[in-house]
């Protein structure tokens, strides 16, 4: 086991390719996301093999979420083996040795499926699981419902997804009438990652939080983000333009075996020439040309029609296999101090 010394170019690249290039490797395990969250602080710590290759690293960002107390919070980390409970057990001891004396909890959620056998043997180890008891969809930090889009063709019916044609079919018909409707009435998209596409994106996004009566991110933090990835093809910005507006779009990273929809926007004055459906058509026709193995869509409540966000997303995926994470791995080193945490995420 390693720290890394954020002053070695040369180390720092390798970590950061091989969280990119990993199955289960995440734009969040990267130092680029410490950065991008500028007020916590952040530990990276890696193992490699004899030959000098990585087999597993670690970003552990830290902020007070208790009085007095830090969270250590790996978020949808490790980029490791999370089956060997051994290994992941000694990369958070490690961790929690180079971390300040004053944290309380050091989380984890890496994204592998839910299954009792793992989860006991996290139990057993003397982690606390997040997972089936809780049912609120903010009950965690990360949604553990998601929904996916596999290009290799998993769940009944689904077959594997080779060029554009196949994929336009996985969608539910619908939803294909929808994105050439949209490209009938003369939407178009444009992608890209400049400050001025930044701009564009966040005043549909203003419009949605609007709407749909929630908080959103500042416009500081898209901008740092934008400074970030300026010139990193796994960074891209989604943009659907009609009539001289910008009426959707969408923030997405390739990372991984995935590409992640992260962010959206939309304006609802132009809901009637499906906007955000020629996105998501764009977005996923991204992710078959990079050969990825999913298009995460991201968190929902549940998987039931009542929940709009599922509602919205399992029209391009519904052949697909619903995706339900193990959720959230605590190591507890204060536990009146993670009782009081934990009144923050009751429904």
């Amino acid at each position: 086991m390693a720290v890394l010394d954020l002053t070695n170019k040369t180390a720092v690249k390798k970590f950061q390719d091989f969280v990119r290039t990993q199955d289960g490797g995440q734009v969040t395990q990267d130092p680029k996301w410490g950065e991008l969250k500028a007020n916590w602080g952040h530990l990276y710590l890696y193992r490699e093999n004899a030959a000098g290759e990585l087999t597993a690293a670690m970003a552990v960002l830290t902020i007070e979420a208790v009085p007095g107390k830090l969270l250590a919070y790996c978020p949808k980390g490790p980029v490791a083996d999370i089956d060997n409970v051994d290994l992941i057990k000694s990369l958070v001891q490690e961790a929690l040795d180079n971390l300040p004396d004053n944290v309380f909890l050091l989380r984890m959620d890496p994204e592998v499926l839910y299954n009792k056998e793992l989860n006991a043997q996290y139990e057993a180890a003397g982690f606390v699981t997040r997972n089936t008891n809780v049912t609120y969809m903010h009950g965690n930090i990360q949604p553990r419902r998601n929904v996916n889009l596999f290009y290799d063709g998993r769940g009944e019916g689904a077959e594997v997804i080779t060029n554009e044609d196949e994929l336009m079919h996985h969608f539910k018909s619908d939803y294909r009438n929808q994105i050439r409707r949209a490209i009938k009435d003369g939407v178009t998209i444009t992608s890209g990652r400049s400050k001025e596409d930044i701009d564009a994106f966040f005043e549909t996004y203003k419009m949605m939080a609007k709407a749909q009566n929630i908080t959103h991110r500042p416009i500081d933090y898209f901008y740092r983000m934008q400074e970030l990835w300026a010139d990193d093809p796994a960074f891209r910005v989604f943009l659907a333009h009609f009539d001289g507006q910008v009426v959707a779009a969408g923030i997405g990273f390739a990372y991984g075996d995935k590409i992640w929809y992260m962010y959206a926007g939309s304006n609802r004055a132009y809901a009637k020439h499906y906007g955000p459906y020629l996105v998501q058509w764009e977005m996923l026709k991204w992710g078959l040309s990079e050969k990825k193995t999913r298009y995460d869509f991201g968190g929902v409540g549940s998987f039931t029609p009542d929940d709009g966000l599922y509602k919205f997303k399992h029209g391009f995926a519904y052949h697909d296999p619903h995706v339900e994470y193990i959720g959230e791995l605590d190591w507890v080193v204060d536990q009146a101090a993670y009782e009081k945490y934990l009144e923050g995420f009751a429904e």
